[in-house]
């Protein structure tokens, strides 16, 4: 009879700390609190369709990030993909 694996195979042990995603987690809740904080504010008179513009876009980031926790998404992964679109967004003026 033919051996699944090696008898001298192990495998390696998982890393406990690769699985630990309460960081990313903690990162993308701040991200979320100060882009919530930036649409609250009322866009002024001068450059209002600039504001709007980015307002929109904060809002899409936002509903980005929510529809990947509802899926259960890598939290990390999903850090990775908001620091990507945040770097989209127009600098604050």
């Amino acid at each position: 009879m033919i051996a699944a694996a090696p008898a001298g195979a192990v495998q390696p042990a998982s890393d406990p700390a690769l699985n630990d995603t309460s960081g990313c987690t903690a990162l993308i809740d701040i991200v979320q609190e100060s882009l919530r904080g930036e649409i609250d504010v009322v866009c002024p008179k001068d450059g209002k369709d600039a504001c709007e513009a980015k307002n929109g876009q904060i809002r899409a980031l936002l509903d980005i990030v929510d529809e990947r926790r509802k899926r259960k998404a890598d939290e990390c992964e999903t850090l990775v993909q908001v620091n990507r679109l945040l770097r989209t967004l127009p600098p604050k003026s």
